[in-house]
């Protein structure tokens, strides 16, 4: 996650919906000032964390849902400030987040992926066996949206522009992390079309998804 006090605004940052360029967008939006930004990097030279009040991202984990940011910086500090996240075509989305794993060593799933699955269908058997949904992170138990503004990675660069435009700033996403290098179908098998459409229904009809 990221939260800007000045701006006035929470990114929730779902895994490999191009959050990191999201990230790198907005940081320069999440300081005070200058000195803000000096402080920041002198607890992190430290090894330290700041204060709640000073710490753009609040939360340990950087993928964390709604739940666990209300959790930290409490419900009436979340509903005051203008929320948003981008959401991923499930069938997309996996192909996205399985090249990421096993082209990145340092990535903590890395060893995992590699002596788990020989290859992508093997890990797909085991995703649909073990669905997170994205919808896990904005969604209440009983599929209330949490956040205010659901952008899509299939049209992020306008969908960031209304965000912009919303918190008042004027920014370019960078391209980052890009880790494939054909169109997501050609991945896929009818089987496996057939199999992520039953294991991530809850995404694909929240969201109004299809391959």
């Amino acid at each position: 996650m990221l939260i800007s006090r000045k701006h006035r605004f929470i990114f929730v940052h779902i895994y490999k919906t191009a959050g990191s360029s999201m990230r790198a967008a907005l940081l320069p939006f999440v300081y005070y000032n200058g000195l803000h930004k000096f402080v920041l990097e002198m607890y992190a030279k430290a090894g330290r964390r700041p204060s709640l009040i000073l710490d753009p991202k609040p939360c340990v984990n950087d993928h964390s849902n709604v739940r666990e940011i209300v959790a930290v910086i409490g419900q009436k500090t979340f509903d005051e400030y203008f929320s948003f996240v981008i959401v991923r075509n499930p069938w997309d989305w996996h192909v996205s987040h399985y090249n990421y794993v096993i082209k990145t060593p340092a990535n903590s799933n890395y060893d995992f992926f590699t002596k788990s699955f020989p290859d992508f269908t093997a890990y797909l058997r085991w995703t649909c066996a073990n669905p997170r949904f994205q919808k896990d992170f904005i969604y209440s138990v009983d599929d209330k949206l949490l956040v205010n503004f659901v952008g899509r990675y299939e049209n992020i660069d306008d969908d960031f522009q209304t965000i912009c435009k919303r918190i008042g700033i004027r920014a370019e996403l960078p391209v980052t992390n890009v880790s494939k290098t054909k169109p997501y179908q050609e991945y896929y098998t009818p089987e496996t079309v057939e199999l992520v459409r039953k294991a991530y229904a809850p995404d694909i009809r929240l969201f109004e998804y299809d391959f």
